[in-house]
């Protein structure tokens, strides 16, 4: 299974311009996670890690628990760059 903007359902019955903008808020922190940048990485993760208001408001505005937002960054965390951007489906295959 790959992790995706829309992987878990809406809990309410939006799809709104808004809502796909908080998601995308999401889908780009777990982008970040994986990154080549290590400070761009360290930041990402800290933050999908919880613990600040902030990070409970985009989950809540994009309509995503907390929890499995912790959860996707726990496992890109655990994969790696290379492999957590597969797993995000962020690399090309070789095709020929």
């Amino acid at each position: 299974m790959r992790w995706t903007e829309t992987s878990q359902e809406p809990t309410l019955a939006s799809s709104s311009s808004e809502l796909k903008l908080w998601r995308s808020v999401v889908w780009r922190a777990m982008k970040d996670c994986v990154s080549e940048d290590p400070r761009v990485r360290l930041e990402a993760q800290a933050w999908a890690s919880g613990g600040t208001k902030d990070f409970y408001q985009v989950c809540d505005l994009a309509d995503f628990t907390a929890e499995y937002v912790e959860r996707a960054a726990r496992v890109l965390y655990n994969l790696g760059c290379v492999r957590g951007k597969k797993w995000l489906g962020e690399t090309k295959e070789k095709t020929e």
